[in-house]
């Protein structure tokens, strides 16, 4: 099965076809295999991940980790340690009515995820950082170039003070317009499950659920 097969099988399985493009890289898929109207995809990443999809998917013995959609009975997985939970969302740029700012001081915005949001995966030097979009000192977030070629959302951090009065949405609604600006038609994100108020505020927004996962590491070594 090549890439656009792949595209095809999963339109045919009701796989919404952005979060196969987003999250597997064309030029770093490998294989995939339909089984029971359930999917399995392996592509290369130290040294194979996978994504398993339906209510009876095959979990290669290549993947040294993988995630495995929510609503596939658990004892698919059960040989295997969850890691964590995340959602998949995505949504279609248009113009939004927001004030906001382009960011180019990386020690401001390192100081601000730092002291709000550390366990963010982003950084203000990172090579696939795009843009950082920020309103006043009070929120702010990145578009991203994944590797697919795709554009993401990342770090996207609300001053703790400031929680729970709208900058969620406001700054994402920034990102949004700042991505249109630049000519990015289509922006995804992975959203941890249990972050229940940012995944309220993006489903307020207009973003489209493509996925929810749960996420395992096998210990696989990519042998055959």
């Amino acid at each position: 099965m090549n890439f656009d097969q792949l595209l095809a099988a999963a339109q045919e399985l009701e796989i919404p076809s952005k979060l196969i493009e987003v999250w597997i890289p064309r030029e770093k898929f490998v294989d995939a295999v339909i089984q029971d109207k359930s999917l399995s995809i392996t592509r290369v990443d130290e040294p194979f991940y996978g994504m398993a999809i339906g209510p009876n998917p095959i979990i290669d013995k290549r993947w040294s980790h993988f995630s495995c959609s929510r609503s596939t009975p658990k004892e698919i997985t059960a040989e295997f340690e969850l890691q964590g939970q995340w959602d998949a969302y995505g949504i279609e740029t248009s113009a939004q009515e927001v004030k906001y700012q382009e960011l180019k001081n990386f020690a401001a915005i390192n100081s601000l995820i730092e002291k709000h949001a550390p366990q963010s995966s982003i950084r203000a030097e990172d090579p696939e950082v795009v843009a950082w979009i920020g309103i006043d000192d009070i929120a702010l977030g990145a578009i991203c170039k994944w590797e697919s070629g795709f554009h993401v959302l990342s770090s996207i951090v609300v001053a703790e003070q400031m929680r729970g009065k709208g900058f969620g949405k406001l700054i994402t609604r920034a990102l949004i317009d700042a991505a249109y600006e630049r000519g990015i038609g289509y922006l995804a994100l992975g959203v941890w499950a249990k972050n229940e108020a940012a995944i309220a505020t993006y489903r307020s927004i207009g973003f489209s659920e493509l996925g929810k996962f749960n996420s395992f590491n096998t210990g696989a070594e990519g042998g055959t």
